[in-house]
């Protein structure tokens, strides 16, 4: 019996039931301590504020009588009392039934601010019940629900959103490797005739005179504008017509790295790509060795990712 309970259900003689809390926000609350005490109030909740109206505070006893159990309220009230189970009672108040069920949800601090706000009531004297007490703990515990629903939704929010990541990575990470092995076995069963003309255009390509005063410039330190990055791409798609797609396909890089690649590819070292992009040689460093870990998904070297540029 010790607990908080509250007002669920009213039956009268007639079989009308009325149903608490009702369209008002209203019911009552009773709570029943092991000294034997007992607190009783209405509560009445407006705009999400509970309003705790102090009615009673007194002490309460059971006689079990041959035939029934009776509940002893302020020495004077007997009444008929049933405990239907571990969390509902039924009282017999005259022809009408009370069904009252356990609030186990009640925070600690919401049950002692109506044992106060009873007690206060009582002991000031007041013979009508005035001081209405609007409950703190009620909303405290109301902020603390709503905090932790927009946790929750920003935890499953997170959570689609690392499982999304997690799929295009996977899906990202098949397509390359689908790719990686269509680029070998492209070149495996390349016909030698074609292999022969390839390697013919690419020949005469380095003993151009375009290349040979394209690269006496960069061994000069020269830079290189934007322009003329873009004239070197043309002349090199003759002679790699696939180049540019296939490394775009792997990954979806900067323009840096797509120059870096590039020179690389037209064999200028890493010493005057720097130089012609005006960086420093780590950094080239830095931008092969990135490239070879996004497109192969493992830790590798700069000289690694040089190999395969010579494979494309």
């Amino acid at each position: 019996m010790v607990g908080t309970w509250v007002l669920k259900k009213i039956i009268f003689p007639t079989g009308y039931e009325a149903l608490y809390p009702n369209e008002r926000g209203y019911t009552r609350c009773k709570i029943y301590d092991a000294d034997s005490t007992f607190y009783y109030a209405e509560l009445l909740t407006v705009d999400s504020e509970t309003m705790i109206v102090p009615l009673e505070y007194e002490r309460y006893t059971f006689i079990n009588d041959v035939e029934d159990t009776l509940l002893v309220e302020n020495g004077r009230f007997m009444r008929h009392f049933r405990l239907m189970n571990d969390s509902v009672y039924m009282v017999f108040n005259n022809l009408e039934q009370e069904i009252w069920m356990k609030a186990n949800s009640m925070t600690a601090a919401r049950k002692d601010e109506i044992r106060r706000a009873v007690k206060e009531n009582i002991d000031s004297g007041e013979k009508n019940s005035k001081n209405f007490i609007f409950s703190t703990s009620e909303k405290q515990l109301m902020r603390m629900n709503q905090n932790m629903y927009v946790l929750v939704v920003a935890l499953v929010f997170v959570a689609l959103l690392l499982v999304f990541y997690v799929r295009h990575i996977i899906k990202k990470s098949r397509l390359i490797k689908r790719e990686l092995e269509h680029i070998e076995e492209l070149n495996r069963l390349r016909p030698k005739p074609v292999v022969q003309a390839m390697r013919m255009v690419e020949r005469d390509f380095f003993a151009s005179e375009y290349y040979l005063a394209f690269r006496m410039r960069l061994e000069r330190g020269e830079a290189l504008k934007d322009s003329e990055l873009d004239e070197l791409e043309r002349m090199v798609k003759p002679v790699y017509p696939d180049f540019a797609n296939r490394l775009y396909k792997l990954y979806n890089m900067s323009r840096h790295e797509y120059h870096v690649c590039l020179l690389l590819k037209v064999n200028i070292s890493p010493v005057l790509i720097a130089n012609a992009l005006c960086r420093e040689v780590s950094s080239i460093s830095s931008t092969r060795s990135r490239l070879y870990g996004k497109v192969f998904g493992k830790k590798g070297g700069a000289k690694e990712w040089d190999a395969f540029i010579s494979t494309l």
